[in-house]
Formats: C-alpha cells, sequence, structure tokens
C-alpha cells in the first residue's frame, strides 16, 4: 500500500467501467465517446493493466506508434493517458496545509518530514506518529490532523484547503469520501469554508461525486 494508486491492480475492463461510471470534465468527456470498442482494441494488444497501458503511452514516440497498433485516435489516447496520470497524485509540501504553524514546520523538517508523502509513509506504522511527537514536542493530535490531510490529498481533485475543509467537516479518511453522500458532502465543506475561507471556488454536487469516485479508486486498490 504505497502514496499512490498500485496502476497494475486496476485492470483495463475495470478501468472502463469507471469511466463509464464517472461524470469527466468537459475536456474528457471525449473518453466516453466508443469507449467499449477502444478498450477492447487495447486489451486485443496484449495489455491487461493500468500499469501496462500507461507504460504503452508514456512517451511521445509511444504514441505515436500505439495508434497504428490499435487503430485509436492519438487524441483519444492522449486524454487517456492525461486522465491515468491523475491518478497518481504528487505529493506536496506540507506547509501548503492551512493552519500549520512555523514551529510545527519546522519541527517536522528537522525530522525529515516536508511532504504529504513523508507523513504518509511515515505513518503507515502507527508507533511513528507518538514517536514523532515525543521527539518535537508536537502535539500527537496536530500531527494525526495533518496525518489525515496528507492521505486525503491522495485523493484526485482534493488539494491541500479543500482536504482541511473536508477535515473540520468530519471525515477523517478516504473511507468516509468513499462512501460520503455528495449533497451531504458538500453541505458540510461548505459550512466549514464559511466560517474559515479556506477556498474561493464554487463547488457543487458534481465535484462531491468526482472526489467520491476518486475515493473509491484508492479504496480498491489499497489492499
Amino acid at each position: 500500500m504505497g502514496y499512490n494508486i498500485d496502476l497494475n491492480k486496476i485492470s483495463i475492463l475495470k478501468y472502463m467501467e469507471i469511466l463509464k461510471s464517472q461524470n469527466p470534465l468537459p475536456g474528457r468527456r471525449i473518453l466516453l465517446e466508443n469507449i467499449e470498442e477502444n478498450f477492447r482494441k487495447i486489451t486485443d494488444t496484449g495489455i491487461h493493466s493500468l500499469a501496462e497501458l500507461k507504460n504503452s503511452i508514456s512517451s511521445k514516440q509511444k504514441l505515436s506508434i500505439f495508434p497504428q497498433k490499435t487503430n485509436i485516435d492519438e487524441n483519444y489516447l492522449t486524454i487517456l493517458k492525461r486522465e491515468i496520470g491523475s491518478l497518481e497524485q504528487k505529493p506536496i509540501p506540507v506547509s501548503d496545509f492551512p493552519g500549520i504553524s512555523a514551529g510545527t514546520l519546522s519541527a517536522l523538517e528537522n525530522q525529515g518530514i516536508k511532504t504529504s508523502k513523508d507523513v504518509y509513509n511515515l505513518s503507515i506504522n502507527p508507533g511513528n506518529i507518538s514517536s514523532v511527537s515525543r521527539k518535537t514536542g508536537i502535539k500527537t493530535s496536530e500531527l494525526l490532523e495533518i496525518n489525515i490531510m496528507s492521505n486525503l490529498v491522495r485523493i484526485n481533485g482534493i488539494g491541500t484547503a479543500a482536504a482541511k475543509a473536508i477535515y473540520e467537516s468530519g471525515y477523517k479518511s478516504i473511507d468516509d469520501i468513499a462512501h460520503a453522500k455528495a449533497a451531504k458532502l458538500l453541505e458540510k465543506m461548505n459550512t466549514a469554508n464559511a466560517n474559515k475561507q479556506y477556498y474561493k471556488a464554487n463547488l457543487g454536487e458534481k465535484d462531491m461525486q468526482f472526489i467520491i469516485d476518486a475515493a473509491k479508486i484508492i479504496l480498491d486498490t489499497d489492499i
């Protein structure tokens, strides 16, 4: 169970069903066009996992060759490559999370903890949180909050400000998000954001459903 999704655990056909169940961003709705035919063509090449597909279209050269093998439009594959890439979130500096004091950031940095991935890797062993608390003087409760937010930003569509609002809304894990109802999640996030003004974006239920769907993908592979 790593910071990013293990793409080897997602089959091509499973990913097709994931895409069909989602409401893609406008620029990526092309992926739903002839999706069953296109994904059948992909599996016909002997590719069965998302990791294999990612590798097959990972460079410009490969992306130009793959359409010849599959008769799938290169533009379609380019958009598909971007969509697959969105499943793997880049680590975020802990300093980007709202409300963390300079003293806490300095103490964490002295322990080599600078990013959300560092926090995530630390928390794989539950005893590490208590250990860092003793070494740094940071309250365990504060470390747990940072840990929760660092886990939440693994979800596609959740940035640091949203992670803080989600935390204050009472959702403390990817499992919580995956099993949330879009309307309720939106209501609670709006309340949290109205109190603290973490972000200016006007979010809607579709945005909530997007992150719920993204959380489900992680939940399915975090085994």
